[in-house]
């Protein structure tokens, strides 16, 4: 994943269209067989057609050429320029703008999946958190994350849709110490499976620890500027550049 080198890393009103089901879409508009797929179980389906593309490398550079043309066409038709479009996914774009025209191209209609009312990059642009109308986060590019960070990002994102820009820096700066200071241990525990997770520890790095372990532990050992600098900085940046300007 890039985003767009030329759009702004921090926006807001940023639209999230793609093509549903889009292999499944394709298939059924081409009029192939698709009797072997349970089209009403995602999992399941995907795993099918996953399936059927490793047998079959036509029906692999088929469907993918077809989803392809079918978002370039959607690109000319709405007049998108390369500076519109935030991010290209493989069956979907993120554009700062409505798309007109989603529904007359091949049968494969193009679905408004998110209108995010802030949306965040991370200063390298390779990773991003969004906050949609339903004030849910959505956080793509980010691995091991949980749910103890995601409220962070959410933190982060509210301050972004609600503060003045006076405050965005005093606000950012309560995060940060939060972080630093809090004795919530649990903040840090990356979930690893039933009961265990993995912390990263001042001076032995990443160590597994049972849930009940995490409990009792010290909070001033764990290597807190680790998990600033990987989950959260790279985002807090991207705020502190567009809002100096």
């Amino acid at each position: 994943m890039e985003i767009n080198k030329n759009a702004k890393l921090v926006l807001k009103d940023v639209h999230l269209y793609d093509i549903e089901s889009c292999h499944y879409s394709i298939m059924k508009n081409l009029g192939l067989d698709l009797s072997g797929i349970n089209k009403d179980d995602k999992k399941e389906r995907n795993i099918q057609i996953g399936k059927m593309m490793r047998k079959n490398p036509k029906l692999t550079s088929l469907l993918r050429n077809t989803t392809r043309s079918i978002i370039d066409e959607y690109i000319r038709v709405n007049d998108l320029t390369d500076d519109d479009i935030i991010l290209r996914q493989y069956d979907g774009i993120l554009v700062h703008k409505k798309i007109l025209r989603v529904t007359d191209l091949k049968g494969i209609p193009l679905n408004i999946r998110k209108e995010f009312l802030v949306f965040i990059s991370s200063i390298d642009r390779r990773k991003y958190i969004a906050l949609d109308r339903e004030m849910k986060v959505v956080i793509k590019g980010i691995p091991y994350r949980y749910d103890e960070m995601d409220e962070i990002y959410k933190r982060i994102c509210r301050i972004v849709d609600s503060a003045r820009k006076e405050s965005i820096f005093r606000r950012l700066q309560q995060i940060k110490d939060h972080v630093m200071t809090t004795p919530n241990a649990k903040l840090f525990g990356i979930p690893v499976g039933d009961k265990k997770f993995n912390i990263f520890m001042k001076g032995y790095g990443q160590v597994e620890v049972t849930k009940a372990s995490l409990k009792i532990m010290d909070p001033n050992d764990i290597d807190r500027d680790r998990y600033f600098n990987y989950y959260i900085a790279p985002f807090t940046k991207s705020i502190v550049v567009e809002f100096v300007r």
